[in-house]
């Protein structure tokens, strides 16, 4: 595809005539990238009418990456913090790939979060898994140590070995034989020191070593200890006294999930001061409060007042966790859309201060960009709800950017113009999710339903020309409502695209699909006129 792209080159000089295959279409826009080589990465931000900015000690704030994200659309994390103008600094990311995801997918995955790390210059706190599945974690370290060696040194903010291990205990799918092993057994300290003399071997010798844990952690004198069911003191003692100032103490703490919040008095549905008390940010409020008792702790095993303290994860859900346990279920406010605005936009707002005359944590990750799965229950503490969504999840009810009307069909044509995209999309919302996404979409033509919920997909600038296929097929055209951001909508105008002409004459398409199902190996040839200017 370089070299053809690079012949093509050669003849920009005047109008040409170029044969473009399908397959060529899909990884180069013809309109303005004609090599890989040529291409940059767009800046991807979601939309809303709402704005909570700006963001105090933005710095030291970042955001962890869901598995969704990192699978399906890692071109899609945001410059800057949904519902603000300002930029994000870090991202936390869990792990370097799964071994249930696939080859192909980990490439294009690793090779948008290189270009995210290059063009925006965020630091990465990245993590290697701890399993029960020895072999398994041997891999993750491996993808690990791949994705390290293509980021940039300078986007190195940190390395985690493991995340929330003490938790395992209350598992159904980790056998007792496994926390044993983690713990009584020492494979944790084990593979510990095995990956960070790894890591120094590739050049890390410096950065910030840690494994992460939660507030239950904090449980202990100083830390959480019960034998056959976590040694995390065991653990940070061993840490502390081998890594010294480098190893970073990291805490995941979610007042979304304590067990000691109660229901209103005398009510069985309503949470008020539980709202109150722990969706705050004050040195009274829950998340300060639990950083002060790491603090206290930290020093009691170390005796330093200044050790390096980050904060893994906090967030709110909304919608309602499937993973909340706690007799707050009960209350619909506990994980409403307002509790979880108001909560994201008290971290934004927030300076760090914890009080006491505690020195504040050095880094706090918001967690998630999108909602994501935790052990099979849905979790919604994305800013976003899913991949190729347009709208951040914080906006007005009836806030809508772009409008879609039917501009063809149902029929067995779509719109021929060269491709933006041309590929399966899963349920036909991801399609107009994907022009919607694309500043240079003006058209979407979504086929029939397939399998697995996917439906081919194929944007356009233009709709000029209509060619024929075998299926029945919608074509829309975008319209951009106009709106005016700000604490809540202002009302909005719609700008509908230019009208085309469609060409009196239907280019010929040659198609070796036969079902849905061949539709992956379609070999379509499309001929083309491009007159450079």
């Amino acid at each position: 595809i370089q070299a053809q792209a690079q012949t093509l080159l050669l003849f920009l000089s005047s109008p040409v005539v170029i044969v473009v295959t399908r397959a060529m279409v899909r990884v180069a826009n013809f309109a303005g990238c004609f090599a890989l080589l040529l291409c940059t990465a767009s800046a991807f931000q979601c939309s809303s009418d709402v704005s909570l900015g700006p963001v105090a000690r933005s710095s030291a704030k970042g955001i962890a990456l869901d598995d969704s994200t990192l699978r399906w659309c890692a071109s899609q994390v945001p410059d800057v913090w949904p519902n603000t103008k300002q930029s994000m600094s870090s991202i936390r990311l869990f792990k370097a790939w799964s071994a249930q995801w696939t080859d192909l997918e980990r490439e294009a995955s690793w090779t948008n979060l290189v270009n995210y790390a290059s063009h925006s210059g965020a630091k990465v706190f990245i993590g290697t898994p701890v399993t029960c599945d020895e072999a398994q974690d041997a891999q993750a370290w491996a993808w690990t140590k791949q994705i390290l060696q293509k980021l940039h040194p300078d986007n190195i903010m940190g390395l985690a070995v493991g995340n929330e291990l003490e938790l395992l205990q209350f598992k159904d799918s980790v056998s007792a034989s496994c926390v044993n092993n983690i713990w009584e057994d020492g494979y944790l300290w084990r593979h510990f020191r095995e990956v960070v003399t790894e890591f120094n071997a590739l050049g890390f010798g410096a950065v910030p070593v840690t494994s992460v844990f939660t507030g239950m952690g904090l449980g202990g004198n100083p830390f959480y200890e019960l034998p056959n069911k976590a040694r995390v003191n065991s653990f940070l003692a061993n840490a502390t006294s081998a890594y010294g100032s480098r190893y970073a103490f990291t805490w995941n703490l979610y007042p979304y999930f304590d067990p000691s919040m109660p229901l209103d008095q005398g009510t069985t549905d309503q949470c008020e001061g539980a709202i109150a008390a722990a969706s705050c940010w004050g040195p009274t409020c829950a998340v300060p409060a639990s950083m002060r008792s790491a603090r206290r702790k930290m020093e009691q095993l170390t005796g330093a007042k200044d050790r390096t303290l980050w904060i893994g994860e906090t967030g709110w859900s909304s919608p309602r966790a499937g993973s909340l346990t706690t007799i707050l279920k009960a209350c619909p406010a506990w994980s409403s859309m307002e509790t979880f605005r108001n909560f994201y936009k008290g971290f934004l707002e927030w300076d760090l201060e914890i009080g006491g005359g505690y020195k504040p944590p050095d880094h706090i990750f918001w967690f998630t960009m999108r909602d994501a799965q935790n052990f099979g229950e849905g979790e919604h503490f994305g800013l976003i709800a899913t991949c190729d969504e347009p709208l951040c999840k914080i906006r007005s009810e009836d806030f809508a950017p772009f409008g879609f009307t039917l501009y063809n069909g149902p029929a067995k044509k779509f719109c021929a113009d060269v491709a933006l995209y041309d590929d399966w999309a899963y349920r036909e919302g991801s399609c107009r999710n994907k022009c919607a996404l694309d500043d240079d979409c003006g058209y979407y033509s979504i086929w029939p339903r397939s399998h697995d919920g996917l439906h081919w997909c194929r944007l356009t600038h233009t709709c000029n020309t209509l060619a024929l296929t075998d299926w029945d097929v919608s074509v829309y055209s975008k319209q951009v409502v106009q709106t005016t951001a700000g604490p809540a909508s202002t009302g909005s105008t719609t700008s509908e695209m230019p009208t085309p002409t469609t060409a009196s004459a239907e280019i010929t398409t040659t198609q070796t699909a036969t079902d849905s199902a061949t539709r992956l190996a379609e070999t379509t040839t499309e001929t083309i006129t491009l007159t450079a200017t």
